[in-house]
């Protein structure tokens, strides 16, 4: 009979683990995969961006965090040159319409 001090230790679902719901994750890579930049610098930043709304968890400021998070993003493709003002402008705002989502579904 094996008993809860034989099992390796993992994470359950009540910890605070980094995570980004699967509903969420798959809309970020949906919104970057929509831009009509193919660049693998992008993917870097959507890959950070993505991280770091994982880090925010369940803080009491999640939407300040997620704001933060954002706003890198979007400093790195402008600072870049990646992507023009309209385009950041348009991701912007599915960013942030993305991070209320997941805010009210928590």
């Amino acid at each position: 009979m094996t008993g809860p001090a034989e099992q390796p230790a993992l994470p359950s679902a009540t910890e605070d683990t980094p995570e980004v719901p699967g509903w969420a994750e798959k809309s970020v890579r949906d919104i970057f995969a929509a831009l009509p930049t193919r660049d693998t610098r992008i993917d870097a930043v959507r890959d950070a961006y993505l991280d770091c709304i994982a880090g925010a968890g369940r803080t009491e400021d999640l939407d300040m965090e997620h704001d933060r998070c954002r706003q890198r993003a979007m400093t790195a493709l402008e600072t870049g040159g990646l992507l023009p003002s309209g385009q950041l402008k348009d991701l912007d705002q599915r960013l942030a319409a993305l991070e209320a989502d997941i805010t009210a579904n928590l």
